[in-house]
């Protein structure tokens, strides 16, 4: 017996930028002024948007199941 292979999900995500001040790092939506931070080092600066990112992925792809569950 195969195994049933799991669908694909592919979502656009957001953007972002980092902007550098005095060796501190901020980020923020791309389009927008809501900067985070500071951070310390790039690095930092990075992952933050990388949990940011995880976070609004499995936010889609729960709210994707959630649909797909109600479809008759």
């Amino acid at each position: 017996m195969k195994k049933k292979l799991t669908e694909a999900r592919v979502f656009a995500l957001k953007g972002f930028t980092i902007k550098s001040v005095r060796g501190k790092f901020f980020v923020s939506p791309t389009g927008y002024k809501n900067w985070a931070g500071p951070y310390k080092s790039l690095h930092h600066a990075t992952t933050a948007i990388a949990r940011k990112l995880s976070r609004e992925f499995t936010e889609r792809s729960e709210r994707l199941q959630q649909l797909r569950g109600q479809l008759p």
